[in-house]
C-alpha cells in the first residue's frame, strides 16, 4: 500500500513538471516570436528564397532529361540554403538575446530559477523556442518556394530531396543558435550580446565569401567551415557535381554530416554545462 502510494504520488511529479516545462516553452514561444520578430523572419526568408530560385522559365527551358530536372532542384536548394545563412545568424542573435541574455537584464531569471523545474529543462525549453521553429520557418519556406516552381514537373523527387534539407538546416541552425547562447550567457546583456552576436556572425560569413584571389589558397578549405559545410554536405548527399580538384570532395558526404554534427554541438554543451552548474543570476 504504501508503495503504490509513492508510485502515486511519483507519477503526480513527473506530470507537473512536464505539465510546467509545457507552458513554459509556451511562454517563451511567445515571448520571443512575438510581433514583429516572426513576421520579419517569414518575410526575409522568404524573399531570399524567391532571389535565389531556379525560375519556371529557367526549369522549362533546361529541364529536358530527368537527370537535368534533378540537377535543377539540388542547386536550388543549396543556393537558398547557401543565401539564408547570413540571415539565420542574424535573427539566431537576435532571438537567443531576447531569450537568455535580456531575462537576466530585467532580472527575470531569478523567477524562472525559482520554480520547481530544473535547470537542463529550462535550458532545453529556451533553446527549442529558438531553434525549432526558425529551422521550420526556413526549411518550410525553401520547400514551398522550390515546389511552387517546380510544380509542372515531379514533385516527388522535390520532397526526396528537400528532406534531407530539414536535419541539415537544423544543425546549422544549432550551430548559430550555441554561438549565441555562449555570447549572451557571457554578457549578461540584451543590446551588447545581440550586436557581439551579429558581428561575429556577420565577420565569419564574410570570411567564408572571400576568394583565392584575395586570401589565397586558404580559401579553398573555407568549405569545412560551419558557414559553408551545411550546404556543402547537402549538395554532396543530393548528389551534386563539384570540381573533381574542389575541396568538396576531399570528405565523403557522411564525412560533412559527422562535421556539422560536430559544429552543432561545439557551442551547445558549454553552455549547457555552464547554465546548469555555474550560471549565476548576481554579477
Amino acid at each position: 500500500m504504501r508503495d503504490e502510494t509513492w508510485s502515486r504520488c511519483l507519477g503526480w511529479r513527473l506530470l507537473e513538471a512536464e505539465t510546467l516545462d509545457l507552458t513554459l516553452l509556451k511562454a517563451e514561444l511567445r515571448k520571443v516570436w512575438s510581433r514583429p520578430i516572426f513576421e520579419l523572419t517569414l518575410g526575409l526568408v522568404f524573399l531570399i528564397s524567391l532571389n535565389s530560385v531556379s525560375t519556371l522559365f529557367e526549369i522549362t527551358v533546361q529541364s529536358r532529361l530527368q537527370s537535368t530536372f534533378n540537377s535543377l532542384v539540388t542547386e536550388s536548394l543549396v543556393d537558398i540554403m547557401s543565401f539564408q545563412m547570413l540571415p539565420l545568424v542574424l535573427f539566431c542573435g537576435l532571438i537567443v538575446s531576447l531569450s537568455f541574455a535580456r531575462d537576466y537584464e530585467q532580472g527575470q531569471m531569478q523567477t524562472l530559477l525559482s520554480l520547481p523545474v530544473s535547470r537542463a529543462s529550462l535550458f532545453a525549453v529556451k533553446f527549442v523556442a529558438v531553434v525549432i521553429p526558425l529551422t521550420l520557418v526556413s526549411w518550410g519556406v525553401t520547400v514551398f518556394v522550390v515546389l511552387l516552381n517546380f510544380t509542372v514537373a515531379n514533385n516527388l523527387v522535390v520532397i526526396q530531396s528537400a528532406a534531407w534539407a530539414l536535419p541539415i538546416t537544423f544543425l546549422a541552425v544549432m550551430f548559430y543558435a550555441g554561438l549565441a547562447v555562449v555570447i549572451s550567457l557571457a554578457l549578461k546583456r540584451t543590446i551588447p550580446s545581440v550586436l557581439t552576436t551579429l558581428i561575429t556572425g556577420f565577420f565569419v560569413w564574410f570570411v567564408t565569401r572571400l576568394r583565392v584571389e584575395v586570401i589565397g589558397d586558404i580559401a579553398n578549405y573555407l568549405v569545412f567551415t560551419p558557414y559553408k559545410a551545411p550546404t556543402v554536405a547537402l549538395g554532396r548527399v543530393l548528389g551534386m557535381k563539384y570540381p573533381e580538384a574542389g575541396y568538396e570532395n576531399a570528405l565523403p558526404a557522411w564525412g560533412f554530416l559527422v562535421l556539422i554534427v560536430f559544429y552543432a554541438v561545439v557551442f551547445l554543451v558549454p553552455a549547457y554545462l555552464y547554465f546548469t552548474r555555474k550560471f549565476e543570476v548576481k554579477e
